[in-house]
């Protein structure tokens, strides 16, 4: 695929990431599961969010969701092609993902809940052992980067932060963002494609 391809389907995941990513931190923020620090929220704020935040999840989605249509060659992974509309649909599991985070319960429970949740979305996303493998990368990556941030004292979460720092649900957070991303990116580059 030509790299002005690469760089719209880039380009689309970064401003849905960056709305739609910054959207579902404002909602932790709000229900009171996420809190940045007072010294990063001193500047410029959005929805209660420091100024940065839609440029870290905009990056964030293009990287999981660019990463998958890269890696897929060399793990032998095919896929059937898949609507586009199938694909952003797919973003509403990662949506009741967040919702499930945000419930008044214990750490174990969303813990469980959050697990059910992938499993059931991980069954309905073709249940690859590519995409588990995709999952387990994404979600130890995306929570060690929170803990780093954690450390640093940029946000913090104030209830059930048993896993040095952060919640031990958002690891299942981060899969699933990973298989509604993946599958996004994946569409869009076929779709830049012309698949």
């Amino acid at each position: 695929m030509c790299t002005s391809a690469w760089s719209r389907a880039a380009i689309l995941l970064f401003v849905l990431g960056a709305t739609g990513g910054s959207a579902l931190d404002a909602f932790y923020i709000h229900q009171g599961v996420k809190r940045y620090g007072t010294a990063v929220l001193a500047g410029s704020t959005l929805l209660g969010l420091p100024w940065w935040t839609p440029l870290l999840a905009g990056s964030a989605a293009v990287a999981i969701g660019l990463s998958h249509p890269l890696l897929d060659p060399l793990l032998a992974h095919s896929r059937t092609v898949r609507r586009l509309s199938t694909s952003i649909a797919a973003l509403g599991w990662l949506c009741l993902a967040y919702l499930l985070g945000a419930l008044p319960l214990a750490s174990i429970a969303r813990f469980g809940l959050l697990g059910l949740l992938y499993l059931n979305f991980w069954l309905l996303a073709r249940r690859s052992w590519q995409n588990l493998l995709f999952s387990a990368v994404v979600a130890i990556t995306g929570t060690l980067i929170e803990m780093i941030l954690v450390a640093a004292g940029i946000f913090s979460f104030p209830h059930n932060a048993d896993l040095l720092g952060v919640p031990s649900w958002l690891p299942w957070l981060y899969a699933c963002a990973s298989l509604a991303l993946g599958d996004l990116g994946r569409a869009f580059t076929l779709l830049q494609r012309g698949g």
